[in-house]
């Protein structure tokens, strides 16, 4: 199959979406199919892809003829810049990969457009049940993959902290939420705050303010084994959401790592631990005390069962790439 994957954020770019797509285009090689990608990405000319031609979105004439070369064309998120191309043939199958909920969030022309188009498409994926609910046409619920050769468990290390954030330090990820429960705790406890955001100093002053200096340390953006590495070392990751998340990748990374999932109920966040995890209700903070303090009087390492590695196989790189891969087939078959 020759599929042309058009997505305006893609490698070098770090985040949900180019993470998930780098992935999938990597395993769709793999399987033996012909990828190129158009992005708005400047790319790296000294680390380029191995077998995927990346072309920048400015290039509209080579656009047009991979346009024409492919199959079929798949876009993570819809993006109004790649769908002037349809005016060359409308009938070329498409298929449109949904993975939050901004659709819902707006009511101006430049939505109401959007979701116009996604009606025509010749299918859509939804990666979560949740995300799904919201959209206006029927999708197929594909859930994300996560980097099943990185996170994973490292036995050498040692399980020595209590508890992990992992994101962004905005307000929406709920972040000042967990430094509030956990100075109610009135006991013993670490916590590792792990990632950057312009919330930084507001979330550090907070703690100095709290006196809680001991408890709770930041240690700055870390990504790829070394981020993994440092989950191995803690019993429980949280992820206190404040906003609906179209899914959780970095739930499924704290499992893989061998921590205790505790994670709101913030839409596909909650599908994403499935069974493997406590949820609580967004914005809970008594709730989600009661977790914490559960945990701590366990201080008992999360189990890494026969049900949860299969829960993890099931949503590995392959076999995610190998469920897309199937409903593109399933598109380009139909006449």
């Amino acid at each position: 199959m020759k599929i042309l994957v058009y997505s305006s954020v893609f490698y070098p770019a770090i985040g949900g979406i180019e993470n998930h797509s780098l992935f999938l285009v990597r395993e769709f090689v793999k399987a033996g199919h012909e990828v190129k990608v158009v992005t708005e990405q400047v790319q790296d000319p000294s680390k380029p892809l191995d077998n995927i031609e990346v072309v920048h979105a400015s290039e509209k004439w080579k656009q047009l003829q991979l346009f024409f070369w492919c199959d079929l064309v798949y876009m993570p998120n819809i993006t109004l810049k790649g769908v002037w191309l349809f005016a060359f043939n409308p009938f070329k199958k498409w298929v449109i990969s949904h993975n939050d909920f901004h659709l819902m969030y707006f009511n101006d022309l430049k939505t109401k457009f959007k979701n116009f188009l996604i009606k025509r498409a010749s299918g859509n994926i939804a990666v979560s049940q949740s995300v799904a609910n919201f959209l206006q046409v029927p999708s197929k619920v594909i859930y994300n993959c996560y980097n099943d050769e990185l996170f994973k468990l490292y036995p050498e290390e040692n399980r020595q902290y209590d508890f992990a954030f992992v994101g962004r330090l905005v307000s929406q990820k709920g972040c000042e939420l967990l430094i509030d429960a956990c100075a109610e705790l009135n006991q013993k406890f670490t916590l590792n705050i792990i990632g950057d955001g312009f919330e930084m100093e507001k979330l550090q002053n907070k703690v100095k303010s709290l006196n809680l200096q001991d408890s709770i340390s930041f240690l700055g953006f870390k990504q790829n084994e070394e981020l993994a590495r440092l989950l191995n070392q803690h019993r429980t990751m949280i992820v206190p959401s404040l906003d609906v998340e179209g899914f959780g990748i970095v739930a499924l990374e704290g499992m893989a790592c061998g921590c205790h999932m505790i994670v709101s109920n913030a839409g596909g966040l909650e599908e994403a631990v499935g069974a493997h995890g406590d949820v609580f209700p967004m914005g809970d903070k008594n709730a989600l005390k009661s977790l914490l303090l559960k945990r701590l009087q366990l201080n008992a390492n999360a189990e890494m069962d026969q049900t949860k590695t299969q829960y993890l196989t099931d949503h590995s790189r392959f076999a995610v790439a190998d469920k897309y891969l199937r409903y593109f087939k399933q598109i380009t078959s139909k006449n």
